[in-house]
């Protein structure tokens, strides 16, 4: 069994709410080159299906009108967590995805007001190529949980950057 845990300060716990929200609505995964179909917002019982750009972010997006994405697998979420200073899921891998297992993505604020992402992951490769890889396998699992808090941590950023027009400005 591989065991991951991949924890990230994001900043002032008053990101919280976009990192929330960044959770919620895959954004998440999406900023790390996964997509996620159907994208609506997370729910506990949801089947997801993951697909992977493996190029993310050197290639372009789109080839001919088509996503370069490779197929994971499919997850259900079996557990949603919306606290005041916690919001996050866990997914469950379902037969035929790449890992069998599942990974908890979290954020948190702290005692010292910070904000803190949270990856876990408890997993066994689920393909036969993945288990001949053995460690290779587990570096991938955690370049995917930097990738995950990197890409969050660029959203948070992006949004702070851009505090809100005063009202009076954007009817001009």
């Amino acid at each position: 069994m591989n065991h991951l845990e991949h924890h990230r300060d994001l900043g002032p716990a008053d990101r919280f709410p976009t990192a929330r929200e960044a959770i919620f609505t895959w954004q998440l995964q999406e900023l790390a080159g996964v997509a996620v179909r159907p994208g609506r917002r997370v729910a506990e019982g949801q089947v997801v299906d993951l697909w992977l750009n493996p190029v993310w972010p050197a290639s372009p997006r789109r080839l001919r009108g088509r996503d370069l994405l490779v197929t994971v697998g499919s997850c259900i979420v079996s557990e949603v967590i919306d606290e005041a200073d916690r919001a996050g899921f866990t997914y469950r891998t379902l037969p035929g995805h790449l890992e069998n297992g599942e990974e908890t993505f979290l954020v948190s604020t702290d005692a010292e007001g910070r904000l803190i992402a949270s990856i876990t992951a408890d997993s066994v490769p689920g393909h036969p190529l993945l288990k001949a890889a053995g460690p290779i396998t587990t570096a991938a699992q955690m370049m995917m949980a930097k990738r995950y808090t990197s890409g969050l941590k660029k959203l948070l950023a992006r949004r702070s950057d851009f505090p809100h027009a005063p009202a009076a400005q954007l009817r001009r």
